[in-house]
């Protein structure tokens, strides 16, 4: 590959020169002596908008650095290098191949920066050892919409041995895959078939895009088994997307039109302009597509999910008294506390899970407290132990610890162990640790499949997040975005109480996942 650097380097010598720019060496000289982290951050963060390659070479040894704070400011500052002289020594990184844990975060920058000289560098890394690089090696070939990356990303979906790595193929397939469906479409079918949820889900939704014959049958018989758990949630829509007949989930419906139209000479794909000219010209009457019914409700929220969390807030406002009381009333409830709405609710739901179902709970105030160490079957057994251990939960430190801490007041530790730290609640739900030195680089954590924790969260809160590693709303839906992002944990949110902020129904929409206003 050297005769390719050395190409590109005479067509940067080509360019105008570009000087060092004096702010990187200021940047060299301070950066050395400061020893607070957050200066440190300021420092990095002050290259912003600089186009010199001197930048991406001081900031190459922090992307390694121990501080993740300071690493993620220096890829953020590298992701918005726009000139390709300035970038030239990350592609010499890359083409020599070390330092070898730098790989991973410059492949992931290739693909959020949109660099198009890295893409032939970045082809011979799909099938790299190390899991991190294959997975920001496809994903960022997909964003670069790099046509020669399909066909091995295809084979990835079927072989590679890491469950986030085939779902990050996936989605490369589907980005790459339009247009050449007989080479995109295989791979996706197969892998409605993965055993793990996040690439068969993945699939499932991009054979939405790729339209193919060959997945109208394997789709059917899916529905058919009714075993899938939340991936038949998906399979429905999917079906109607591929072939536009607007039946019900009802599979047996499914079945007999296959059967019918098979037996008959065999099924023609309409074109996608096609389905889209009858769809329009029933838009009035045709009815709303609505998922099967499903065999989990939480607080209205219903879902097929066979691998369950739920995470619920106990901080010291859920003490209080919900205000619109005859709501909850005509929905059978007695005790208007939000705490006990919730406990008995929480109980009802436990109690319909079936004994092929497992679940977790975790509470939350200012720190989490788990049920259990990982799901656990929805046995006899485990559903006693859950109600016994709900039964136990109090808001911890009463409202008094609420109106304290919304006014940013201190006082004994049982009041400041009130708070809320909705964040934290989240990545347990998610199996990942609060402590960011315990996460490890986002470029390498991605890659984990952390298979055995849940598909599903069912996440309850009732205020704003006043406590831990971030409580801006916004920070929190950045982060939750980066750990779910090959995850796929779909998280249905629930407000109870005078809770105003959008935050909750903008992390369910960007989850996938359901948003539920309880009431005041």
């Amino acid at each position: 590959m050297r005769w390719l650097s050395l190409l590109l380097a005479a067509s940067f010598l080509a360019a105008p020169a570009i000087a060092q720019d004096d702010t990187v060496k200021d940047f060299k000289r301070f950066y050395r002596k400061e020893k607070d982290p957050m200066v440190r951050v300021e420092l990095i963060l002050s290259l912003e908008g600089i186009e010199d390659a001197g930048v991406a070479s001081v900031l190459l040894p922090i992307l390694e650095d121990e501080d993740p704070a300071l690493a993620a400011a220096a890829l953020r500052v590298i992701i918005q290098l726009k000139e390709a002289p300035s970038r030239a020594p990350l592609l010499t990184v890359l083409e020599e191949g070390k330092p070898a844990d730098l790989l991973p975060v410059i492949a992931r920058a290739v693909g959020e920066g949109r660099w198009p000289e890295f893409a032939t560098l970045l082809l011979p890394y799909l099938t790299d050892k190390n899991d991190a690089m294959r997975l920001w090696t496809v994903t960022s070939l997909g964003a670069l919409r790099d046509a020669e990356a399909l066909i091995p990303s295809a084979q990835m979906v079927t072989t590679d041995g890491n469950a986030m790595v085939r779902a990050a193929a996936v989605q490369t397939v589907v980005f790459l895959g339009k247009g050449r469906e007989a080479e995109a479409g295989p791979a996706l079918v197969a892998a409605l078939h993965d055993a793990s949820l996040s690439v068969s889900m993945a699939a499932c939704r991009g054979l939405r895009t790729i339209r193919t014959v060959d997945a109208i049958g394997p789709l059917i018989e899916i529905l058919e088994l009714g075993e899938a758990g939340r991936l038949l949630e998906e399979i429905w829509p999917t079906l109607v997307a591929i072939t536009d007949e607007p039946f019900s989930p009802d599979p047996g419906l499914w079945r007999r039109w296959w059967d019918r139209v098979t037996e008959s000479g065999g099924y023609v794909l309409m074109s996608d302009a096609e389905v889209q000219k009858r769809q329009t010209a029933r838009a009035e009457t045709n009815a709303e597509y609505h998922p099967p019914k499903t065999a989990v409700t939480f607080m209205g929220v219903e879902t097929a999910s066979r691998n369950i969390v739920f995470v619920i807030d106990v901080s010291g406002s859920m003490e209080e008294l919900v205000v619109n009381r005859d709501a909850f009333r005509e929905r059978g409830f007695t005790n208007f506390q939000k705490l006990e709405i919730v406990k008995e609710e929480l109980k009802r739901s436990i109690e319909s899970l079936e004994s092929n179902v497992r679940f977790n709970i975790h509470s939350f105030a200012t720190q989490v407290h788990p049920w259990k160490k990982g799901l656990v079957p929805a046995n006899t057994l485990n559903k006693k132990s859950a109600e016994a251990w709900i039964d136990s939960l109090k808001p911890i430190g009463g409202a008094q610890a609420s109106e304290r801490a919304s006014s940013g007041l201190r006082s004994s530790s049982g009041l400041e162990d009130g708070r809320t730290n909705a964040h934290a609640g989240l990545l347990a739900g998610l199996g990942v640790p609060e402590d960011p030195s315990k996460r490890g680089a986002v470029t390498e954590s991605a890659a984990d499949p952390k298979e055995g924790e849940g598909d599903t969260m069912f996440f309850l809160t009732d205020g704003k997040p006043t406590v831990g590693e971030i409580v801006d709303t916004e920070d929190i839906l950045v982060s939750i975005q980066e750990v779910n992002r090959f995850r796929k944990v779909t998280i249905h949110t629930i407000a109870i109480g005078d809770f105003t902020s959008n935050f909750l129904k903008k992390l369910a929409d960007q989850n996938g996942g359901v948003f539920v206003d309880l009431g005041k």
